[in-house]
């Protein structure tokens, strides 16, 4: 099933309707006055301007001209981006809309939308004086005493806990917390030992430059891994070196038995690292070859090396002196490595992680507003987009290629990895390309381009990166650059992730290798990095602690969720504090808790900087996980009086007559269309229409009409009612065409919040034999009292019937 979420008004301002749908619409001409019944939604940048409007300045310093509090209260308004009180919002908005609209007529009416203050969380009072602590060898010498020496916890010794804080923080006060870092085991230490762990061999995807011992293995066509470090036999001094293939195991960890022969110790040097083989030899280059030599001392020249991301999970192992690389290649029937200059095994290669000079951007238009579309995103890809502001903007920006040299190719490849999210059900080729020119000088629109065909099939609605592989052969005897093209426009600007170029020969066999990093077999899932403090133990896990009644308890409090960012997680991300949080924790919440429904919160603690304490930020889900915001929607309806003055509407929560040209901030989603581009439209006469008859058919469809959020939080007993007229029901049941719901939980997917339909009595709506407007209602929303909520009309239609129904007069306010 096919979603499509749009502003209405946007899209249908572009389409020519076909005549029999207008024909079932009874379109008229009249246009109304468009400034009576606007809806407005403040964005971020409004709130400055209410918080800098000169009147609002006015009533702000009239109120409190010695102390200045509201002057400070507005000053916060622009700051914070929200209204402390209603009281504010009925006070400084006016002003805002006056100054947007300064020819509103007497008696117009204007639905503010806006964020309120929301107070946190009670429960997060509990995180006060949150500090941290990691268990060190005099811990577990004191947790063990004289049963075993082994420098973790196990389940036995897990409830000492207590009595280590106890001694370990001085002077807590009571509600103190402690996020506590130690070293755990499943297994028991045997009596007097315990200390002595088996190593195993870990996968890691990024390198922390100091070394160490390290199984390194390149991963080939066949699916195994081949390790790198020892010449066919210990009395060789030169030569390829051609092993067999190393067992890699689950979550890719190399077991002790397959690892320890293979290891290969880095050593720090001033430009690099020495490799020192299982067999106690160095590992160094001579001469042109692209072999290996091997010697027992420190070598002179050729035996520094450099290792560096390739951002695919791989390393380019690169000798200083030779400037080569190490590869394994197929040859001869087997698997081998050397060490290659760039020219043999590719044409082009950039990993896009970082700006080089391997590529250009240049911009034809940018989006208003922003000075650039193309950027190296934080996770090490190029990140193109268009949205700026909440809004779709045109622009059109390349990636430009440094020259590439095909004189010598015979069969050239292109490959690159692609992912493009928000086409919202476009084209990707009508908004992103790739071309190539051989006349390129620096001028995109001065060059001659060649568009490449990539695949475009699985990209469009999804963050996943897809392998791109595009035939070069047409160019091979030139020189040529390769364009990455941007465009976007006001209806679509979707985001691309773009990493990985690589040109090289359609069959070459070239792999680089992987990095197993040595670590304590019982540490396996945690120990990439090793904490430094003084306790020389791998810290794996973390768990939170606070000081109640004379001693410290683990934190626990029912229908609280608690995460702790553990040294797992720190390894994972390759550092000890989290600088990103709205980016990383998003994706670790939703493996964490895979089953979480939505409005479900989590109080994460973390540290933000290496030397802090750790702080505590809570997240709920309402779609993605995101940091909970210190606001909520409110909606206030503000009419202007005859001397030019705005009062806000007492017990009117929503009243839009949605004629005149104004949709009222209503907006539509479509679940299901069939042989018609749009069900809703909004017409300056009749109010919100929908029909799914088209040329002659009637076609099966789902769409809902949704009003902006409606606030309730001060409400009594509020009730709806609205004006409807439809017609070519068939004599079908229309509760099971039209339709009236009601959702407190709704974000942005009807299909993924819950809805209550309202009981409707059929007595009161049209007959369905005429255009003529019925008014329907008033039914309670009573049970929805100090929520927001959003009300849906719910359209269907089957090929039995695709009526007309039409919608105005919308009013949500206080039962008389």
């Amino acid at each position: 099933m096919k979603k499509i979420l749009f502003i209405s008004t946007a899209l249908l301002a572009s389409l020519t309707a076909c005549e029999d749908y207008n024909d079932q619409f009874n379109l008229g001409s009249q246009i109304s006055d468009v400034k009576k019944g606007v809806a407005i939604k403040l964005a971020a940048a409004d709130y400055a301007t209410v918080a800098n409007n000169a009147t609002n300045k006015e009533i702000a310093l009239s109120k409190d001209p010695e102390k200045g509090t509201y002057v400070a209260a507005l000053e916060a308004i622009g700051k914070n981006r929200y209204f402390a009180d209603k009281t504010e919002a009925e006070w400084f908005l006016p002003a805002f809309i006056t100054e947007k609209y300064p020819q509103a007529d007497a008696g117009s009416r204007f639905s503010v939308s806006y964020n309120m203050y929301k107070a946190p969380s009670t429960y997060l009072a509990d995180f006060k004086n949150l500090k941290e602590y990691t268990l060190t060898n005099a811990d577990y010498k004191k947790v063990w005493a004289e049963t075993a020496t082994a420098t973790y916890l196990s389940p036995s010794t897990m409830k000492k806990l207590p009595e280590v804080l106890a001694g370990a923080m001085s002077n807590p006060a009571e509600g103190d917390m402690v996020a506590v870092n130690y070293a755990y085991s499943e297994f028991e230490p045997s009596a007097g030992g315990g200390s002595v762990v088996p190593m195993v061999y870990q996968k890691v995807t990024s390198f922390d430059g100091e070394g160490g011992n390290y199984v390194i293995a390149a991963k080939a066509d066949d699916g195994n891994y081949y390790p790198f470090g020892k010449l066919d036999k210990e009395s060789y001094n030169y030569g390829y070196m051609n092993p067999s293939p190393i067992t890699v195991g689950e979550n890719g960890v190399i077991a002790n038995a397959d690892g320890a022969e293979q290891v290969v110790t880095l050593g720090k040097t001033d430009n690099g690292f020495t490799l020192l083989n299982g067999w106690s030899q160095y590992i160094y280059m001579s001469g042109t070859f692209n072999s290996f030599n091997v010697t027992s001392s420190v070598p002179t020249e050729g035996g520094e090396w450099t290792l560096s991301e390739n951002g695919d999970g791989t390393f380019a192992l690169k000798n200083v002196e030779k400037n080569k690389t190490v590869k394994l290649t197929y040859v001869n029937e087997k698997y081998s490595f050397g060490a290659y200059p760039e020219s043999t095994y590719t044409y082009f290669s950039d990993p896009m992680n970082k700006e080089t000079d391997k590529f250009a951007i240049k911009d034809v238009k940018l989006p208003e507003g922003s000075d650039y579309v193309w950027k190296i995103d934080s996770y090490g890809y190029y990140k193109g987009s268009a949205f700026v502001n909440k809004k779709n903007l045109p622009s059109e920006s390349y990636v430009v290629s440094s020259e590439i040299d095909l004189s010598n190719a015979t069969a050239p490849v292109l490959s690159f990895n692609l992912a493009i999210n928000f086409l919202n059900g476009n084209k990707a080729t009508d908004f992103f390309t790739v071309r190539v020119s051989s006349n390129y000088t620096g001028d995109v629109a001065g060059a001659t381009w060649t568009d490449l065909t990539y695949d475009a099939s699985k990209v469009g609605s999804s963050w996943s990166f897809t392998d791109q592989s595009i035939d070069l052969s047409q160019f091979k005897g030139q020189k040529i650059v390769i364009a990455y093209g941007y465009k976007s426009t006001d209806k679509c600007a979707p985001t691309v992730e773009l990493k990985n170029t690589l040109v090289k020969e359609k069959d070459a066999k070239y792999w680089d290798v992987c990095l197993f990093k040595e670590v304590p077999e019982n540490e396996v899932a945690a120990a990439m990095m090793r904490m430094t403090r003084a306790s020389g133990a791998y810290a794996n896990t973390a768990a939170l602690y606070v000081y109640t009644n004379g001693t410290w308890a683990e934190y626990a409090k029912e229908d609280v969720n608690v995460l702790v960012a553990d040294p797992k997680f720190y390894a994972e991300i390759g550092t000890d504090y989290v600088s990103k949080p709205s980016i990383i924790f998003p994706v670790y919440l939703a493996q964490k808790f895979p089953y979480a429904v939505k409005g479900e919160q989590v109080a994460v603690v973390y540290k933000k900087t290496a030397d802090s304490n750790p702080i505590v930020e809570e997240y709920t889900l309402n779609g993605t996980w995101a940091a909970s915001t210190n606001y909520s929607t409110r909606t206030t309806i503000f009419e202007k009086a005859a001397d030019g003055t705005y009062t806000a509407q007492a017990g009117v929560y929503l009243d839009e007559a949605l004629t005149g040209g104004n949709d009222g901030g209503f907006t539509v989603q479509d679940i299901a269309l069939t042989g018609v581009s749009y069900v809703w439209k909004s017409d300056a006469s009749y109010g919100w229409k929908a029909s799914a008859f088209m040329n002659n058919t009637n076609n099966e469809t789902e769409s809902w009409l949704l009003t902006p959020a409606i606030d309730l939080s001060e409400a009594m007993t509020p009730q709806l009612s609205f004006e409807e007229a439809h017609k070519f029901l068939n004599g079908n049941p229309l509760s099971e065409y039209m339709m009236v719901k009601v959702s407190t939980d709704y974000i942005d997917d009807v299909e993924s919040c819950t809805w209550e339909t309202v009981e409707v009595d059929e007595t009161q709506w049209s007959d369905g034999q005429s255009w003529d407007f019925y008014k329907v209602g008033p039914y309670s929303l009573s049970a929805y009292v100090g929520q927001v909520i959003r009300i849906a009309f719910v359209y269907k239609s089957t090929s039995s019937a695709a009526p007309t129904w039409e919608i105005k007069n919308v009013l949500v306010n206080e039962a008389e």
